[in-house]
């Protein structure tokens, strides 16, 4: 039995990662569709419909006013170096189509991840608001193993709009997870925080800039064990992500970094 809770509870570790990440380049792992309940959760945030934008083709910049830094032109793609205490890989992330959608613009970003080669492939849709805020909608997404499964219930993660950001208040969100693992399951509820951290100059391969950093931390508590996950993201602009860290918190151990994604090239649509 001891086994099987260390399992569970080294997936729901990953798992919280990844929920913290959902949306982002190091979201390898995480799937959504337009029809998923997290899209239509997050679709219902803000009640302006969006006439203008592209459907599956284009090349103008449709970046949404009061967002943070983030282009997103079909076509805009990403390559990025990730590091974690383990393995050394690749990310590609690449804007497939913006599509005019109740409540904003949805925009769907194909990923590619090589790491000790070998390549998966999956999609993220984010919805950029009219008022600036951004949604990473998101309904299942895999644990790295074919053991685990990780459902979202319930809830979504929401990025405010730059001012709010710009202001330091704190944007909170819930989010419902179930974690199944070696035949247990865990129901998790995340409690996740949004705040700006005003700006950086940061350097990465792709070069220096002066960067909105947006701090989120997502708590929880699994297996009687507290866990904070924070993510920190650094978005130029003109170029959007071009660094995001993650630190790991388990049971009042000091944070550790986990995960470290750099840019290494951006390329316009």
């Amino acid at each position: 039995m001891s086994l099987h809770l260390s399992a569970l509870r080294h997936s729901a570790r990953a798992a919280a990662g990844f929920a913290a990440l959902a949306g982002l380049v190091l979201t390898g792992c995480s799937t959504g569709s337009p029809g998923s309940a997290g899209s239509s959760s997050s679709s219902s945030t803000g009640s302006s419909s969006t006439s203008a934008g592209t459907s599956s083709s284009g090349s103008t910049s449709v970046i949404t006013t009061n967002s943070v830094p983030f282009p997103i032109a079909v076509g805009n793609t990403w390559t990025y170096k990730d590091t974690t205490s383990v393995t050394v890989g690749t990310s590609v992330d690449k804007i497939a189509s913006v599509t005019p959608v109740s409540g904003g613009r949805q925009v769907r970003m194909d990923t590619t991840i090589t790491v000790a080669g070998v390549t998966s492939h999956s999609s993220g849709y984010f919805i950029f608001h009219p008022d600036g805020s951004i949604t990473y909608p998101f309904s299942q997404f895999s644990g790295g193993s074919s053991q685990t499964k990780v459902t979202l219930l319930s809830g979504n993660i929401l990025w405010p709009p730059a001012s709010q950001l710009a202001s330091g208040q704190v944007s909170h969100g819930t989010l419902e997870i179930q974690i199944t693992a070696s035949g247990h399951t865990e129901h998790v509820t995340s409690h996740i925080a949004v705040k700006g951290a005003g700006t950086q100059s940061v350097t990465v391969p792709a070069g220096t800039y002066s960067a909105t950093v947006v701090g989120m931390t997502e708590s929880e508590t699994i297996l009687g064990i507290a866990l904070t996950t924070r993510v920190t993201t650094w978005l130029a602009a003109g170029v959007g992500p071009v660094k995001t860290e993650v630190t790991i918190s388990e049971g009042g151990s000091p944070a550790a970094v986990t995960a470290d994604n750099v840019l290494t090239s951006f390329t316009k649509g």
